[in-house]
């Protein structure tokens, strides 16, 4: 008889534990690009979060019922900021995902650091999660890692001089900053170095320089429009020299806003956008082709890296419920999210307290854009 009290404290108690976390709503935020110029990133990304969340057993995610709110930062960092707050201070958010963009997410840190609030940004550039900050973790891999991606397949074509252009904002600054450094330091020539604004709509000057140093290929750093500027200046210049573009245009966006301008042009990408190419026993593949299906299913577009960020995002935040001690919680869940370890769009990753990206350059592959669709390169 004992024994049976005893069984039944512990059901009562197990089933009032799981009342309460029935009743505990998890409460996500997403502050991304919906409109404007970067919405070719953030617009994908919603899509696929609401597509996620649809998907959840029960819409819960370990078993609290997912409240998702999408905010439109147009890409603008003080819009993105102000939104931010709302989320924090209004919604009380357990959990914000995004901004889309590095400039965003570096004006982000210090606010999402002062509110305390889990944050998983979008942007590649490295300064968001290096040096590592409390609250603040990301998604795609570095630009360091796409750099060095880039390089090293420069270096195993053979080609020796390169010329490097980058957008004179966060993401492009970093980027190209990191090119200038590893082009040298990996044995090859460095061709000289070209900067544009974020806001300039014509770099024919900076091309016609590149052109004049005859570069064996040409690395372009920057968010979207500048590289469909560059690519569309460069074919109406004859300047036909291989492209290399970063993770942040390898989107099916950039591909249709640049147009013809874009064959031939290579990318430090994610297979998400070619699952094809990897094989059968890799973990993610399994994972892409579902979430290509129902991706396609609901929105009758094919999924591409920016939409691989919400798939991510949910994925990520799946693993953390799994890890939590006690209430859901910001605290708990922050450092839920500095164990998680599992396989998405990005690739598979690791996280701990002193990387919170968790990712190594094996997630990179170098791609080419062929008959507007991008194909692994040989």
């Amino acid at each position: 008889m004992k024994l049976l009290a005893h069984l039944a404290v512990g059901l009562i108690a197990h089933l009032g534990a799981s009342a309460a976390i029935a009743q505990e709503t998890f409460n996500i935020a997403a502050v991304i690009a919906t409109s404007g110029p970067a919405s070719i990133y953030g617009a994908p990304a919603e899509k696929a979060l609401k597509v996620m969340v649809d998907n959840l057993p029960n819409k819960s995610i370990g078993g609290r019922p997912v409240k998702l709110t999408v905010y439109d930062s147009e890409g603008n960092s003080t819009k993105a900021a102000q939104l931010f707050r709302r989320a924090a201070e209004t919604d009380q958010a357990h959990v914000i995902l995004g901004p889309s963009t590095s400039g965003e997410s570096l004006a982000l840190l210090p606010i999402a650091n002062q509110l305390r609030v889990p944050t998983i940004s979008h942007g590649g550039a490295e300064a968001i999660t290096n040096p590592v900050t409390p609250f603040m973790f990301a998604l795609p891999p570095t630009d360091r890692i796409m750099v060095e991606s880039i390089v090293s397949y420069i270096k195993q074509r053979g080609w020796k001089k390169v010329s490097v252009i980058y957008s004179l904002d966060g993401f492009g600054q970093s980027g190209g900053k990191i090119a200038e450094e590893l082009v040298p330091k990996m044995g090859l020539e460095l061709a000289g170095v070209e900067t544009f604004a974020s806001q300039d709509t014509n770099m024919t000057p900076q091309l016609l320089r590149i052109r004049e140093r005859n570069p064996d290929a040409i690395i372009m750093w920057s968010a979207n429009p500048g590289p469909t500027i560059v690519a569309k200046n460069a074919a109406e210049m004859g300047l036909k020299k291989p492209f290399f573009v970063s993770t942040a245009n390898a989107t099916l966006g950039f591909i249709q806003q640049t147009g013809a301008a874009a064959e031939g042009f290579y990318a430090s990408t994610l297979p998400i956008v070619a699952p094809e190419v990897l094989p059968d026993e890799d973990p993610r593949k399994p994972i892409f082709l579902k979430f290509n299906k129902l991706y396609k299913d609901k929105t009758g577009q094919v999924s591409d890296q920016a939409s691989g960020h919400g798939m991510d995002d949910i994925l990520i935040l799946e693993e953390a419920a799994k890890n939590l001690k006690g209430p859901l919680t910001r605290e708990s869940l922050r450092d839920a999210l500095e164990s998680v370890k599992m396989c998405g769009s990005n690739g598979c990753r690791q996280m701990r307290a002193d990387d919170h990206r968790g990712l190594t350059k094996e997630a990179i592959v170098i791609m080419q854009i062929k008959s507007g669709k991008f194909v692994r390169a040989e």
